[in-house]
């Protein structure tokens, strides 16, 4: 018997974020009853959109070199190897993702998500915008699409207070380096220098003061930031990237590429030009 569903229930229209704990963010959840082959029945996620931290473009890392985009759909998570994907029944039982009463054919399914900033700042005004795509597919059909809907995540607050979070923690082997680009900042226009790191979710604040970090001008000059960074963590129920971000002072030569002193060594890293 071919898989289908009968009943299919996720967010509708927009979610508001709020202030949870040290967290800015908007807790959902997602639920689905296959029926006929159940195997063949798996669940997707989809995201797109954009958040910003004081007018600074936060980059969230979906999936090894694939960011999210503010106008692509792209698939939340990876869906092998780490599994920060939803729905995919290859992956491990997970108490935010499953599906019941066993991962291989169980019918029923449920996921928990919640995107937004973790680990907040007070004084930083954050703008968090994703749009979410959920699709029910038939796997034995090459993906076919059983159904679709969609809802947003979007909202602002300025941090008032100063919130409940443990003491800030340093660069640890649990927190791998992505990359590094400049931008400008949405509201001041002044060229930032953001270093992208991914780290597990749930972990305390990262302190951006803890790393040392050169810059190196075309020519090989060196020099090093003149103000301390600012820190920005945008995460899932999963995953977190963390932004240190860098304000360039007028007239600075770009850097083409940075030195990170982390682990008891020296990374070199390009600087990605945006």
């Amino acid at each position: 018997m071919a898989v289908a569903y009968s009943s299919f229930v996720t967010p509708a229209g927009n979610l508001a974020p709020a202030i949870h704990g040290a967290n800015f963010d908007a807790p959902f959840n997602c639920s689905a009853t296959f029926t006929g082959t159940c195997s063949a029945g798996e669940y997707r996620q989809y995201v797109m959109g954009q958040n910003t931290a004081n007018g600074s473009v936060v980059a969230l890392v979906l999936c090894g070199a694939v960011v999210l985009l503010p106008a692509a759909y792209q698939e939340d998570g990876c869906p092998s190897g780490s599994c920060t994907a939803y729905g995919h029944r290859t992956c491990p039982q997970h108490p935010y993702d499953r599906y019941d009463p066993a991962r291989a054919d169980g019918c029923q399914f449920s996921m928990y998500d919640a995107p937004g900033f973790k680990n907040v700042v007070r004084g930083t005004k954050y703008v968090v915008y994703f749009s979410f795509q959920g699709k029910l597919i038939d796997t034995s059909a090459g993906g076919a699409v059983l159904a679709t809907k969609g809802w947003t995540v979007e909202g602002t607050t300025t941090v008032a207070e100063t919130p409940p979070t443990p003491a800030l923690v340093g660069l640890s082997a649990t927190e791998k380096l992505i990359g590094a680009h400049t931008a400008l900042n949405l509201e001041t226009g002044a060229l930032e220098l953001h270093i992208v790191i991914t780290r597990p979710a749930g972990l305390p604040g990262l302190d951006g003061s803890s790393m040392s970090l050169s810059l190196l001008d075309p020519t090989g000059k060196r020099s090093h930031p003149s103000d301390a960074p600012a820190v920005h963590e945008i995460g899932t129920q999963s995953q977190s990237t963390v932004s240190i971000v860098y304000t360039l002072r007028q007239g600075t030569t770009p850097p083409s590429s940075i030195e990170l002193a982390v682990h008891g060594g020296v990374v070199t890293m390009r600087v990605r030009q945006r």
